[in-house]
This record gives structure tokens, sequence and C-alpha cells, in this order.
């Protein structure tokens, strides 16, 4: 019998990660109030978190995205234009739903289009380094069954479900509260990069991925009043702990980068000076 071929995984980019959430609406809800089937689900909403390493720290960015009937084709131009292709995107339970509905949408809308960073992330195996499904990967990659978002969160100290949740969307959305169901969707997806943070951290046995982009990550929330609704992750014990650790590992990082430098600089006036010819 033939054994099937060991898959290695190829390595996620944790440096230039955007997490990713939509949220949907179908048209006829069923009325055992059974989760519909996922080629029944319309995007309405969808938010996209860019976090970015520089010499200068983590640089964010946070985009909100509303699906308006009769501008589908722009929406999902907007969604490939926010998933570059040198990123790995994150999501939770992407793989099952978000990057499904994402794909068969733009196929409708958009037949043959050249949509490379959306078709990227759709195409993305479990092993796949270009996207890690945070419930697939928490659970071990099948060694157990998924859980849901809120639990993983609750287990890290990670506050979810400021407001509302997914089973809500609807009404919300086709009540007009519009900017609810933004905001939303904006906070899941910060707790997907705060799950992200714990898990390559974890898998990296590194914890500069773990303190330094969180730290990082609270400092641009309260830097810009338009996030205020992300406030309570700035107070969560994660962050509150990564924010308190975080200048002693920047101190040491700089002191090991001076010590690098002066190695270097003293390897290359070594050479210099053996390769000097005295006559």
């Amino acid at each position: 019998m033939r054994k099937a071929p060991y898959t290695q995984r190829t390595e996620y980019n944790p440096h230039h990660v955007v997490a990713y959430d939509i949220e949907t609406i179908v048209e006829d809800e069923p009325a055992d109030g059974s989760f519909p089937p996922w080629p029944r689900h319309k995007p309405v909403a969808a938010s996209f978190l860019c976090a970015r390493w520089t010499p200068a720290g983590y640089q964010f960015a946070i985009d909100a995205l509303v699906c308006e009937p009769g501008e589908e084709a722009d929406f999902y131009e907007q969604v490939d234009r926010l998933l570059p292709v040198n990123a790995t995107g994150i999501t939770y339970n992407g793989r099952g739903f978000d990057n499904r509905v994402l794909a068969l949408g733009a196929m409708r809308h958009l037949p043959g289009a050249s949509l490379q960073g959306l078709s990227r992330q759709a195409r993305a195996g479990r092993y796949d380094g270009t996207h890690c499904d945070l419930a697939d990967a928490f659970s071990g990659m099948g060694a157990t069954r998924p859980v849901a978002m809120a639990e993983i969160c609750a287990a890290l100290g990670i506050p979810a479900k400021l407001s509302t949740d997914g089973s809500q969307v609807g009404t919300l959305w086709r009540s007009g509260q519009r900017r609810k169901v933004l905001e939303y969707v904006m906070q899941d997806c910060v707790c997907t990069l705060l799950a992200w943070y714990h898990y390559i951290a974890f898998e990296k046995s590194d914890d500069r991925l773990w303190y330094l982009p969180m730290a990082d990550l609270a400092a641009w929330i309260e830097a810009d009043p338009n996030l205020a609704h992300l406030m309570p992750f700035v107070d969560c014990r994660p962050v509150k702990l990564a924010r308190q650790w975080a200048p002693a590992l920047r101190a040491s990082a700089a002191l090991e980068d001076a010590e690098l430098r002066l190695n270097q600089q003293r390897d290359e006036a070594a050479f210099a000076s053996s390769d000097t010819d005295p006559f």
C-alpha cells in the first residue's frame, strides 16, 4: 500500500500579515435557525487589518468595506488590493468560509478578472504559508474539532464579540445599522490578529513576535480617535503584558544589533590589515 507523501508547510511571513474577516447575509433565512450553506451567503461588509514590521517598529492599517448592490465588482477589486501577494493572510475559519464566499462572489461578478491577491488566498491549502486559518491551526491541523473564535479568545484573555455577534448581522444590516456591523467586523480582525501573535510566537519560540507587535498595536489604536471602538483591546491582559515587557526587549535587541555591527567592523578591519602588502 502506497503511503501518502509527507506534506511540509511553506513558512508563514510573520513580518507582513493581513488579518481579515467578512460579514454576510442570506436572502431567505432558514426557518429552523440553522446556518445556511455557504454559497447562499452574500458579503455585505469586510475588514482588512494589515501589520508590517519595519526598522522603526510595526505599522498597521485597517480598512472596512461595504458591498453595495450593483457595486460588487468594485468591492472584489478592493478586496484583491488589500490582499497583497507578499503577505500571509490570517483568518479564523477563512479557508472553510470567508475565502470560499469571496472566491465565488468574484467568479460571479468579475469572471476571468486578474485578482491575484484574492485568488492566492482562496487556493491556499492547509500547509501553505500563504494563509493561516487559525481555527485549523489551534485545533492542531485537525487533531481536534475546531471551536468558535470566542472560545480561543476567552482562553487567551482577548476580548471578543464586544457588542454583537454574527447571528445578529442580518438584522442589524437590514435595519440600517451599518456602522455597528462595520465596527464589529473590524473588532473581529483585531481578535484574529492578537490570536495570531500568540500562535506564531509559540510556534517560533520567539517572544519578540508576541510582545513587540502587540505593544505597537496598542499605541496605534490609542493614537487614532477613529479607532475608539477598538480601545477594549488596549486594556486586555495580553496587551498590557506586552506593553510592560516590550521596552526591555527593544533595548536588548538594540544592544545585540550594536554588538553585531561592532564585530562586523572589527572583522573588516582585521581583514583589511591582513590583506596589506608589506612590500
